[in-house]
């Protein structure tokens, strides 16, 4: 089973409908998409992992092309899917020297402990405030609605969780994948409003070996 298959069972045992759904009606008060597209120079950045490191964009394109991966979080069922999809790709995509990085607004600290539970081995980035994602493209900002529904799961405060304080600690991203080649360049992308759909690891490999 594929993982557009995988996330197509999940649509139907949830009762999923883009149209009803919270975190789509946030999505959509962004307004029309605006992020890298293919022949476009990646945004470059300097995150933390996971154990608190800096991972700098520019460094490891040095070492390969980079698989960027912008998730909403670890309450989400869908990106669950979904990582765990990229895990069980990592093996090919590096036998084509390919360098996995999942990013997301956790905090440094919540992304050990998703990386841990979810027995992942590639780097997870912590995003604080969507930063990154907004260069992307892709930061936007939760309505009243979603903010209501975090609330009623005891989540009125994001704070532990996403860690900004700021004017942005009540955003995310939406869900997008990138494969940016060894100059920066931009040779895959995947960004869909819907964020029941995801990148296929089959496709993402494809691009890598297109690449190479």
């Amino acid at each position: 089973m594929n993982l557009e298959q995988e996330l197509a069972q999940a649509r139907k045992e949830s009762n999923y409908d883009f149209k009803t759904d919270i975190f789509s009606d946030s999505i959509l008060q962004k307004g029309p998409l605006s992020h890298p597209k293919v022949g476009d120079k990646a945004p470059d950045f300097v995150l933390p992992n996971e154990k608190g490191d800096i991972v700098s964009l520019q460094e490891l394109l040095k070492s390969g092309p980079v698989i960027l991966s912008f998730f909403k979080g670890n309450f989400c069922g869908f990106c669950d899917l979904e990582l765990k999809a990229l895990q069980r790709s990592l093996p090919q995509f590096e036998k084509y020297g390919a360098i996995l990085l999942g990013i997301s607004p956790h905090t440094v600290s919540v992304s050990f402990e998703l990386k841990t539970q979810k027995s992942l081995t590639y780097t997870i980035l912590s995003d604080s405030g969507n930063e990154i994602a907004e260069k992307y493209g892709l930061r936007f900002k939760l309505q009243p609605m979603l903010l209501t529904a975090f609330a009623s799961f005891g989540m009125s405060d994001l704070t532990p969780m996403f860690g900004d304080t700021g004017e942005n600690t009540n955003t995310m991203p939406i869900p997008g994948t990138f494969v940016i080649d060894v100059t920066g360049k931009i040779v895959y992308a995947f960004v869909d409003v819907d964020h029941s759909k995801r990148a296929e690891p089959s496709d993402i490999i494809a691009c890598l070996m297109s690449i190479n």
